[in-house]
């Protein structure tokens, strides 16, 4: 039945009065997750209601503008050279760095990922099947680039503290190797790779470096200046070729938003794909699409400035005595256990307990959480909440494993990306994805490998 329930088809005849329409998205966003309180880890993003009004005020501004086109209009092309500046400055590049905006973090990888393939054709014109070493905490969007691409990925065993295994990653080191990966810090563990080590490792056999910062980027430095032990990473490590870090995640930008960062003009060229065989002339664009939303990237503008520095150094000391105070609250059951992580992501494990259940019953309580599937655990994106929301959250825990443990709560939460957990909902397109796969592999296991 369609959400407007007045009619047997999706598709209406004669359209519903505005005010009917917009009536009912209040009711049906009434009955999403909440974003207030860190109820969906990253969903949650959003600072506090003084940044979130100016980047919805901001966006609104620019909200029909295509940013296609601000080669036509030299406001919005300030706007976005200024955004570059602003971001050079950040990440320590030089006055030769260059920047790209995307849609999220999947795009920045796949733009880093093209510009590689395409740097190693040119420099590296005998290796004809290409071949980029990862740690297996590398994010899913390599595996996905690798496909789209033509560059098969190499996934090495992490080391014991969860980074990156330098013995492992020089081993899978063969002659078509184009290039290697380092997360700054990793998504699933929230540590950071040993940047520096790869960097040495990349400029020995010429190789292209690329750090995935798409979690911490815009958080990092200003931990870093807020006192905390960050370790380096970004271009001040000489073998970096390319970084990847989204905006709206800890940049609060609207989303979406999302840059890709090269050393220099050389590599950023390779990122472009120049083409003039049409009617129209040449034509290139900032990542893979052409048309995007110019509200994303005045949103960015307009909270840099608004913040600044000092802004950006109090909002990240504030989630890191965040983390202290829910690791420290925590410590008081044996039942959970958090690991160590390097930024603001917590990850929360048992020994005890099916932490599947754990999930469950704080979705029970509108805690709507995020995890990890191998191993089990629960993973937290923390952003500047209240006090009061942080013992709230604490004392639900403690209940929560009180019921897990004595059998009164059995209600299991799912860890996965893919359907609902909790009061979630499983989309028409993800479960149909879900019912094919089963079948899809096997065809894929029984083909010659040449041809999968």
């Amino acid at each position: 039945m369609p959400i407007m329930q007045e009619s047997n088809t999706y598709f209406p005849k004669s359209g519903y009065a505005k005010q009917e329409v917009l009536n009912k998205l209040d009711e049906l966003k009434q009955q999403m997750v909440p974003v207030d309180g860190g109820r969906f880890g990253m969903y949650s993003l959003k600072g506090n209601e003084d940044i979130q009004d100016i980047v919805e005020q901001a966006a609104l501004k620019f909200f029909s503008f295509n940013a296609l086109f601000t080669f036509m209009n030299k406001p919005a092309g300030q706007i976005e050279d200024e955004l570059i500046e602003m971001i050079r400055e950040i990440f320590h590049g030089s006055e030769d760095m260059r920047a790209n905006f995307t849609t999220g973090g999947s795009e920045s990888i796949y733009c880093a990922m093209k510009a590689m393939r395409d740097w190693a054709r040119e420099t590296m014109p005998h290796i004809k099947e290409p071949e980029l070493v990862m740690p297996y905490s590398a994010h899913s969007a390599f595996s996905r680039g690798g496909k789209y691409f033509g560059i098969k990925i190499v996934r090495t065993p992490v080391a014991s503290d969860n980074r990156v295994d330098i013995a492992a990653t020089k081993a899978a080191i063969n002659a078509n190797t184009i290039g290697l990966i380092g997360s700054a810090p990793c998504w699933p563990f929230g540590v950071y790779d040993r940047i520096e080590e790869l960097s040495d490792i990349a400029i020995e056999k010429g190789l292209w470096l690329h750090v995935d910062a798409c979690v911490g980027g815009y958080l990092a430095p200003f931990v870093k200046k807020a006192g905390y032990d960050v370790p380096d990473w970004d271009f001040n490590v000489p073998g970096v070729r390319s970084i990847s870090a989204d905006m709206h995640k800890y940049g609060y930008a609207p989303k979406p938003m999302s840059t890709v960062m090269y050393r220099s003009g050389d590599e950023q060229f390779h990122h472009y794909t120049v083409v003039d065989d049409w009617p129209c002339g040449t034509y290139f664009s900032h990542s893979l699409g052409g048309s995007r939303t110019f509200a994303s990237t005045a949103g960015a503008w307009a909270v840099m400035n608004y913040l600044g520095e000092e802004g950006y150094v109090e909002n990240a000391n504030r989630i890191m005595t965040i983390k202290k105070k829910l690791i420290d609250g925590l410590a008081g059951t044996s039942d959970l256990h958090t690991t160590q992580t390097d930024l603001s992501l917590l990850i929360i494990d048992s020994r005890t307990l099916d932490i599947t259940k754990v999930i469950g019953g704080m979705a029970q309580r509108g805690w709507s959480l995020l995890g990890n599937t191998h191993p089990p655990a629960i993973h937290l994106t923390i952003d500047p909440i209240s006090d009061q929301e942080v013992e709230r959250m604490l004392g639900d825990f403690y209940e929560v494993v009180e019921e897990v443990r004595s059998g009164k709560s059995d209600e299991q939460g799912s860890l996965a990306y893919s359907g609902g957990q909790g009061e979630g909902y499983t989309p028409k397109w993800v479960q149909q994805v879900l019912d094919m796969l089963p079948k899809k592999r096997k065809e894929s296991t029984e083909r010659p490998e040449h041809t999968r």
